[in-house]
């Protein structure tokens, strides 16, 4: 449900691709979501529902929109509850919070209805980094609705510690989510956004002017910024990866591209291996020197990324016959 904007909304930041019609929706449980939907200059491949990964936005796709539309794809971007210009969820802002994942599939359960309201789901291509990776992942086995096709990039299907950490955390998480304690962050440390990282070994991007943009995004503009996650979004992100591990045989049935970056500190490639092997509907290349934004990364490795992005879509989603 289309909603009216709040008095003090926003406008979309940066320099947005032209012809983009921001908007705010409802979910079914009573959260605003901020959304933004473009239109091609020749529409008729399809449409791209694009879900970012935590703590990111609309504007910082910009430029990956920019070029679905060049390749002739209506797309469609929201910011998760939570986070960007969307609903926060608790008292402080900055705290990546959520109860379940189950909660990010109304998220896109809002979006597919907005999409199939404009009459622009008829082809529809999920695509999602991380987090949304994740979300897009757990819905390409849910039953119901058939996508046409869909493009992971680096997405969580297990997260990466070191050592007994991760069986540590799952536990501690756990315990602590069931309490007040659940709304807290993990890190005791004072609150970092985008704004604050140094470009100095950081593991997200290889590309500096990529980096400093995101950041720039932030600091020009603090609503968007985001901190660590709480104790109830890692305890939820545990039980989410579980379950996408315990899924059946052959459970995507879509024409699926995932690439898996090389040299990610932050998702488990060992994972990713996994869920690909048990679906053979996936084709998956692992981009070796990439961090885990591939979108984001040198110019040679989103050359490689998008090289086989339009390779794939030209098979899934053919030119128009004009």
């Amino acid at each position: 449900m289309v909603v009216t904007a709040p008095a003090d909304a926003p406008k979309l930041y940066d320099t947005p691709p032209a012809g983009g019609e921001a908007v705010w929706l409802k979910t079914a449980d009573d959260i605003t979501l901020r959304a933004a939907f473009w239109r091609a200059e020749r529409p008729g491949r399809g449409t791209i529902l694009l879900a970012t990964g935590r703590s990111e936005f609309i504007e910082k796709y910009y430029r990956v929109i920019a070029q679905f539309l060049a390749l002739g794809f209506d797309v469609a971007g929201f910011d998760w509850r939570g986070q960007g210009m969307s609903d926060r969820l608790i008292e402080d802002p900055l705290s990546g919070h959520v109860d379940s994942f189950s909660s990010y599939q109304r998220d896109l359960d809002t979006m597919i209805a907005e999409v199939d309201r404009r009459g622009w789901g008829e082809r529809l291509i999920l695509v999602g980094h991380s987090m949304g990776g994740c979300a897009l992942s757990r819905r390409l086995t849910l039953p119901g609705r058939d996508f046409h096709a869909a493009i992971l990039t680096a997405p969580m299907l297990g997260l990466k510690f070191p050592g007994l950490v991760s069986p540590v955390l799952r536990v501690v998480s756990r315990i602590l989510s069931h309490w007040k304690t659940g709304k807290w962050r993990i890190s005791p440390r004072p609150v970092q956004t985008a704004a604050d990282w140094p470009f100095e070994n950081n593991v997200l991007t290889s590309n500096r002017e990529e980096f400093e943009r995101y950041a720039g995004l932030v600091r020009a503009n603090p609503q968007l910024g985001l901190g660590g996650a709480t104790w109830s979004w890692l305890s939820a992100a545990f039980r989410e990866v579980r379950a996408l591990r315990e899924m059946p045989q052959s459970a995507v049935k879509e024409p699926t591209l995932l690439f898996s970056a090389g040299a990610d500190q932050l998702v488990s490639n060992g994972a990713i291996d996994a869920f690909v092997a048990k679906n053979p509907q996936i084709r998956h290349i692992r981009i070796p020197n990439s961090r885990h934004e591939p979108f984001m990364e040198t110019e040679a490795i989103k050359t490689v990324l998008w090289q086989e992005i339009e390779a794939f879509l030209a098979q899934v989603a053919p030119l128009p016959v004009v």
